[in-house]
Formats: C-alpha cells, structure tokens, sequence
C-alpha cells in the first residue's frame, strides 16, 4: 500500500492568557500576554490563516493602522508587526502552507506543483468547542494536562487542506478524542489515556531545528528582545511623528510588557518566562480516525487528486511540531507531515 505525504509548515496565531491568569482571562493581567488598544479582547482560539482572522475581525481602525508596516497582513486587527530582525514572520505573516508533497518518499512533481501552498488549517468543530471560534490548547491552567503547564492537546483536532487559492477544501478529517462520544468536551473526558493520544510525544526545551526554520539561532536569543524593544522605541517615536496618538499607545503597551518580561523575571533564556518560548518546541504525533459516523465526515476531492485515490476508511497518520511561541506577536511556528494510505 503506497502513502501520499504532505508536508506543511507555517505561522498560526494564539491569543492566549498565559500563567499565572486563569485560562479565561480576556485581557490580560498578570501573565506574559497582554490584549492593547486597538486589538479584541484575548481568545485562545488557534488561527492557521490571517484571511480567517480577518474574516472574524475585520482590519484595524484607521487609528491603529501604521503606515509603515512591512507587511499588508499587519493591517488586519490581533496581527502584529515584529522588529526587522525577525524576517520570516514579518515576510510570511500567519499562514500555514503545504510546502511538498511525496508518495512513498518520493516527490511527485506534478501534485507537488498543485499543491504547493495549499492552505492547512487546524479548524473548528463547534459541537466539541463550546463557545471559541477556533480549536484551543485545551490545557485549564493543567488540569487537563498531568500538571504540565505547557503539555496540552490541540482540541477539537480537525485537520483541513484547500487549494492554495482557497477556492475548496481537498481533505478533510476530524480526531475524536473519545471515539464513542465525539462531541464530549475535553475536560468531561475520563479516563486520562483517552487524553493522552494526543498529548506532546517529546518537548525540546532548546530546539535548534526549531529555531532554524523561524531563521534563527540559539546565540540570536541574547539580543531578541532587546531588539524588539529598541524597534518599539522607534516605533512610538513614528506614531506620534505622523499624529497617530492611539498607535503610539498601543506600541508603547507592548514595549512595557516586553521590556517587564524580560527583564524582571530572569536572565537567563530558561529562566526568562516571555523568552523561553522561543525555543521550546513540542512533538504530536497521532492518527486521525473520524469516520462516517460522525460529523463532519472523512473528506478527499478525489477529483483533484486523480489517479491518486485516497483512502478515507483507513486512518490518516500526522506528526507536526508546534513551539516558537512569541509571547508579544502570540504567534508560533508550526511543520508537520499529514501520512495518508492510498488506495
């Protein structure tokens, strides 16, 4: 039986409140992210695509919009600029995007063209959700994750590709944690080994893989924020400079928490609770099992696939990392590769 391969890699966004605010908190208080002026209110939703964060909250207010943004992206409201030194967010922008495709270990180039930049999404399924707009890490300050701040599960896991110009979705499968009772929230989940399918599989507290694929590395963290902090001194300087009050007030919320982050709560990257997300990195690696008794229901365009014939019945094996977190854009660094049997 041959498999059909496809890489990803990419950007998603996670407004979260993180320790020591409780999981709900909306603004932020006592943890490293903090919601500012201009922005929504904080929501643990996980965002694969800036044209869905888009589509739920529209553009920045005239007010808020810097006219010296290196990206069109950062004029969509929750999406921040980063400082020049951090090129491949600020050139990429949130976007998880196929980037090859393989059967059995080999590229094949003509769906390899087709589906280069496809888009891959870590969607929602509002029956197992509850009131988010996106799927969350489902961690309730590690109740649901063994005490582990950081050992959390990607919940409701529904994996989706489109076209790269999201004109229709190719694939699509959802993972229930409980087989028996798909729409059961996570924390009504018992017992635990239910759970721990999909928990990480390995966590690198210092991934230089992790960081060379963000175009860092492990000697660039003694200056990351430093540097992110001189750009939003520079920054409000702008603001003001073109009469934009409430943009200068916005970057100088987010140099206060940088600057507090960093320099109040260790030197060292470990011991730096903002900086020690950079390079933190966490393995998942699990089978997608949803099938037609559920909704939605296992989905392949066979269409577009042509001779390769995908294997919906079967299940679908995924292993992906998620990590790079930066605490000020809320937004981390996501590579992964979907295995599907084919007919």
């Amino acid at each position: 039986m041959s498999t059909l391969s496809i890489s990803f890699d990419g950007y998603f966004q996670c407004r979260l409140a993180t320790d020591p605010d409780p999981s709900n908190e909306q603004r932020g208080i006592s943890g490293f992210t903090y919601s500012v002026a201009g922005e929504t209110l904080l929501d643990p939703s996980i965002w694969s695509q800036a044209k869905d964060i888009e589509a739920a909250y529209k553009k920045k207010d005239p007010a808020y919009q810097d006219p010296l943004r290196s990206n069109p992206q950062f004029d969509i409201k929750n999406i921040r600029e980063a400082s020049p030194d951090y090129t491949v967010y600020n050139s990429r922008g949130i976007g998880i995007l196929v980037n090859k495709v393989e059967v059995d270990g080999e590229i094949v180039p003509d769906l390899d063209q087709k589906m280069k930049g496809a888009l891959c999404r870590f969607a929602n399924r509002p029956e197992s959700n509850g009131p988010y707009k996106g799927p969350i890490f489902e961690g309730r300050n590690q109740i649901t994750s063994d005490g582990d701040p950081d050992r959390f599960t990607v919940n409701p896991f529904l994996f989706t590709i489109s076209t790269p110009d999201d004109s229709k979705t190719i694939l699509s499968r959802f993972d229930p944690l409980d087989f028996d009772h798909p729409n059961c929230q996570l924390y009504k989940i018992f017992p635990n080994e239910k759970v721990d399918r999909r928990l990480p599989y390995q966590r690198f507290a210092l991934s230089d893989d992790g960081l060379a694929q963000i175009g860092l590395t492990s000697d660039d963290l003694n200056t990351y924020f430093e540097n992110r902090m001189n750009w939003l001194k520079g920054k409000i300087v702008e603001a003001e400079a073109v009469n934009k009050p409430a943009l200068a007030e916005a970057y100088r919320s987010r140099l206060y928490a940088v600057n507090f982050f960093t320099q109040a709560t260790g030197p060292t990257v470990l011991a730096n609770r903002l900086l020690s997300r950079i390079p933190l990195r966490q393995l998942y690696q699990h089978s997608i099992r949803g099938n037609s008794s559920m909704l939605p229901v296992p989905m392949a365009d066979q269409e577009f696939f042509g001779s390769y014939q995908i294997d919906t019945e079967k299940e679908w094996k995924i292993l992906y990392y998620l990590g790079q977190y930066d605490g000020d854009l809320m937004a981390g660094w996501c590579s992964g590769t979907l295995d599907i049997p084919l007919k």
